[in-house]
């Protein structure tokens, strides 16, 4: 088609992002939007791949909405003017960034920074606890999703190299028998 060519991982991207606005309809979720972005950021060339994005984008996500609960206690118990926010912010991202590397979840730093500073400065103030849990849950959503939808479409080297484990298990069994 005039020289595009749509290929199986755009095609399970757009069937991830389907499959997470679709559930969050269902389940009257207030956004669908982390759920997409964590599918199509997890989504891909193989299972393996996606299991290990998936895990860091979840594991980023959940500790970015965890640090932002933190920062949030910090302006309760000092305020948050500028001064506050230009010390206590930073800070606390070198902290978590520390931390992240140190379990070796370097692959979702991003996610979890984008994740704090959401919650910090864009959610309003009595919601944030609210907010903070439901992106988990919709980081979750969006990472079971985007493995199911790779089980179930897998790739063609993984469809090749499970048709040739097959066959020279099937070889071997032949020469045992």
């Amino acid at each position: 088609m005039f020289g595009f060519k749509i290929g199986l991982r755009t095609i399970k991207t757009g069937i991830s992002v389907f499959l997470c606005i679709l559930i969050s309809l269902i389940l009257r979720r207030e956004t669908y939007v982390v759920s997409a972005i964590t599918a199509v950021f997890t989504l891909r060339e193989d299972m393996v791949n996606t299991l290990t994005f998936g895990k860091h984008r979840v594991a980023g996500n959940t500790i970015g909405a965890l640090t932002s609960v933190f920062v949030i206690f910090l302006f309760e118990l000092f305020g948050d003017s500028g001064l506050v926010q230009l010390i206590a912010v930073p800070l606390t991202i070198v902290v978590m960034i520390t931390v992240l590397v140190r379990f070796r979840f370097q692959e979702g730093i991003v996610g979890a920074t984008a994740t704090l500073l959401t919650i910090v400065f864009m959610i309003p103030e009595d919601s944030s606890y609210v907010y903070a849990l439901n992106r988990v849950v919709d980081s979750f959503i969006g990472m079971g999703v985007a493995i199911g939808v790779n089980y179930l479409l897998p790739s063609k080297t993984a469809t090749i190299l499970s048709a040739i484990q097959q066959r020279f298990s099937d070889e071997d069994q032949q020469e045992l028998d």
